[in-house]
Formats: structure tokens, C-alpha cells, sequence
């Protein structure tokens, strides 16, 4: 159910954003879009991470992902380390410590679904493989925020005017903190897991090629496909198990 409601409300903010503009009043739309994300994603996640964890454990765990992720980003908005100078504007509703608190709530979506879809038969690899998916998903959704005034980056960098050590955190973050999450060797993900990241490459590939960014919009494209490859493969393997 959940999944189903944040797919009808992406395509409806899909419309509106590639058709019309979004009126100021209807700001409050961005951050329920980041909210309903990642409640599709722990609603997954519920099954595949934490069927036999107790909820504290589970509540404790995704506190630890938002509170980390936010706490770097403030410390980044006041000092510039590690991510670079940037700041964010009101279009992502009420700040804590300079930081959207829906932007924390976002990166466990991210981060959680990353490690989900990558692979579970070792906790270093698939640490990598997390960090590669959020940086992923960042290359996408960076450059459109941007461009639809969600955060400013001050000093500019190589990538649509986003530093290099935006990408490079991000990338060592995420994998830090997939170690948070159980390893679960032999388990596939629900279909819906890889869906939702497509979802997310999709949305924002959309809104690029609309701000005229083909680099993003191609990489959207091309990340797609790597999804649906690593949704091929997980399936394979665990057929090739099965017998």
C-alpha cells in the first residue's frame, strides 16, 4: 500500500513539475515526497532487514542512519567539512541545525534501499556496493535539486557546480553505516525495493532533461539499467541456489 501511494503521488509531482511550476504554497508537497519514499522503502525493508529483530533494535538502527546523516550535514553547512559549502533553502520545509529534517529522513531511504539491492554475501563488499548506489543516486538527484533551488552550493566544483568531496563522503558514509544493517545471505529483495530506486532515477532524470542536464538524464537512464541488471542477477543466483 504504501508503495503504491508514494507511486501515485511521484507521478503526480512528476506532472506538475514538468508541466507547470510549483506554486509556494504547495512546497510542503517535496518534503511528503521524501517521507512517503522512504516509508515505501522501511515498509521492504520491514521483511528483508528486521523480520526477526525486536522493533527497538530496528528504531534504534534507522535513528542512528538520520541522526549520523544529519549531524555531518550540519557539521558541513557551518564549517564546509566534509561535504563542501553549500546551505538550504526553505524548500524542503523546517530546519534542525541548518538541515531540512526530511533530508535525513531521505538518506536512510537511500541508504537503506541501496544496501538492500546490493550484495549480501559479504559486509565489506556490500558496504562498497552501497556506497557506489548512493553515489549513484546523488549524481541524479544533485544536480536537479540545484537547479530547482533546494540547497546552493557556494564555491562551485566539477559536476554542475557540485565538489568532488560531495560524492566522495557520501560514498564512505553510506558504506559505514550499511554495516549497521544485518547481512542476509541468500535473501532477495522484493521487487518493489528495486522499483522504488528506479522510481527515484526515473523522477529525477525526467526533471533534468527538462532543466536541459542530458549528462544527468543519460546517467539516469544508465542506472535504470544497472538496477534492473542487479534485479536479474539476485534472481538468477537464487534460483541457481534453489537447485
Amino acid at each position: 500500500m504504501t508503495y503504491r501511494i508514494f507511486s501515485v503521488w511521484l507521478v503526480i509531482g512528476l506532472l506538475l513539475l514538468l508541466f507547470w511550476e510549483l506554486p509556494e504554497w504547495l512546497y510542503f508537497a517535496n518534503s511528503i515526497f521524501m517521507i512517503l519514499y522512504t516509508a515505501a522503502v522501511l515498509v521492504e525493508s520491514k521483511t528483508f532487514f528486521f523480520s526477526k529483530t525486536k522493533m527497538s533494535k530496528m528504531f534504534t538502527v534507522l535513528f542512528i542512519i538520520g541522526a549520523t546523516t544529519l549531524l555531518i550535514e550540519a557539521l558541513s553547512v557551518y564549517t564546509g567539512f566534509p561535504f563542501g559549502e553549500y546551505e538550504y533553502t526553505t524548500m524542503l520545509g523546517y530546519h534542525i541545525l541548518g538541515v531540512p529534517f526530511t533530508i535525513a529522513i531521505a538518506w536512510v531511504g537511500f541508504i537503506i534501499n541501496s544496501t538492500m539491492i546490493s550484495t549480501q554475501q559479504n559486509k565489506w563488499f556490500r558496504a562498497l556496493e552501497t556506497g557506489v548506489w548512493v553515489v549513484f543516486i546523488d549524481l541524479i538527484l544533485d544536480p536537479v535539486a540545484l537547479a530547482w533551488d533546494f540547497w546552493q552550493w557556494d564555491n562551485g566544483g566539477f559536476y554542475y557546480g557540485i565538489p568532488a568531496t560531495n560524492f566522495t563522503t557520501w560514498f564512505f558514509l553510506a558504506a559505514i553505516l550499511s554495516f549497521l544493517l544485518p547481512l542476509q545471505k541468500g535473501a532477495k529483495p522484493t521487487v518493489q525495493s528495486y522499483r522504488l530506486l528506479e522510481l527515484m532515477f526515473l523522477f529525477f532524470g525526467l526533471l533534468a532533461l527538462k532543466k536541459g542536464f542530458i549528462l544527468v538524464a543519460c546517467l539516469a537512464i544508465l542506472f535504470i539499467l544497472f538496477t534492473e541488471g542487479r534485479k536479474v542477477h539476485d534472481s538468477s543466483r537464487k534460483k541457481a541456489l534453489v537447485h
